[in-house]
């Protein structure tokens, strides 16, 4: 244990003294979530999802409509936690849930299910309004998610690339550190750099009224988050060549920005086409976010499928990336 708090703490000396990694640690970030919060915070399209319950057509006719898409559901908690509209039909009476900065959908809600009925029969309308939450909470918290990911692959391969590249690799091979301790090393530094991260992210959340519930759950979560993702990057560097090292780092590229894009990062899975919505729903960085948002915006317990997904990939990320991550070609 020694040896892994020694050095670690080398690392994240060595590393926090660059430029470079302190634009990538706190200011690319910061950036990022910026572009999102301002860029597509306001101006974005609004189309929200209804969860209905009694009537699937009505869901089905909501999906033809420009403004809404409908998917049938029962539990109005859950719509509500995640920002939907809920829909519940009982005979000729509509009660509407909704979050109460899309008050100014109800209107056009309540046209749209007046043209789903047919024959002039008459509507009844009650509406209920509820706390929600906006859009700058969820790419906010979602951008938590997007620091364990890219910390956790382009940390392990970048770092690791650089150690080669300056022949410390051969240093530290000369020395009684085993791979395991070293491995261990590079993922302690990578959850540092993370909850480094998450400071300056946090305190522009508040700029937004962003107010994230930080817990000891929130924390070992995160940490949880950025130990997967480690675990990857030690994997994919591992199996790359060490005198091709440039390999790791191209295909960790190829592997951030697809789980990063193609995710529940920014945007609700709705807003994906139809064909892409399973992959951008069960990826890991998607359960990822979803874990941080229910523990650190709607102060729920995560889903037990979610946890046993992220608790199967990081045993299995990390187990494999000890394996392949070696410090001497003899251990």
């Amino acid at each position: 244990m020694r040896n892994v708090l020694i050095t670690t703490w080398a690392i994240i000396k060595d590393n926090l003294s660059s430029k470079t990694t302190l634009f990538f640690v706190i200011f690319f970030p910061l950036f990022l979530t910026i572009i999102f919060a301002f860029g597509f915070g306001a101006a974005a399209e609004p189309h929200v999802t209804v969860v209905v319950n009694g009537d699937s057509g009505l869901a089905e006719y909501l999906n033809h409509s420009v403004l809404f898409s409908g998917i049938v559901g029962s539990n109005e908690k859950q719509a509500l936690l995640h920002n939907y509209i809920y829909v519940s039909v009982n005979n000729d009476t509509f009660t509407l849930y909704y979050p109460q900065q899309d008050d100014y959908l109800i209107p056009s809600l309540k046209a749209l299910i007046q043209s789903y009925v047919t024959g002039g029969q008459t509507v009844n309308f009650q509406t209920v309004e509820r706390q929600g939450f906006t859009y700058y909470d969820y790419v906010i918290s979602g951008m938590i998610g997007v620091i364990a990911l890219s910390n956790g692959l382009f940390g392990v391969t970048g770092v690791g690339a650089g150690y080669y590249r300056d022949k410390l690799v051969d240093r530290l091979a000369a020395s009684p550190l085993k791979s395991y301790e070293w491995v261990i090393s590079f993922i302690i530094y990578e959850i540092v750099i993370t909850l480094i991260s998450t400071v300056p992210i946090l305190a522009l959340g508040l700029a937004f009224g962003f107010l994230p519930l930080i817990s000891l759950s929130f924390i070992g979560f995160l940490a949880l988050a950025t130990l997967m993702f480690a675990g990857l990057g030690a994997v994919i560097f591992g199996l790359s060549p060490k005198d091709k090292l440039f390999v790791a780092q191209t295909v960790a590229n190829i592997v951030v920005f697809p789980l990063m894009f193609l995710s529940n990062a920014f945007f609700a899975e709705s807003s994906f086409p139809p064909t892409l919505r399973p992959i951008v729903e069960y990826q890991p960085l998607s359960i990822i976010n979803n874990v941080i948002r229910d523990v650190s915006v709607y102060n729920t317990i995560p889903s037990t499928f979610d946890l046993v997904y992220i608790i199967i990939f990081t045993i299995t990320f990390i187990y494999f990336g000890g394996k392949l991550m070696k410090l001497r070609e003899t251990d």
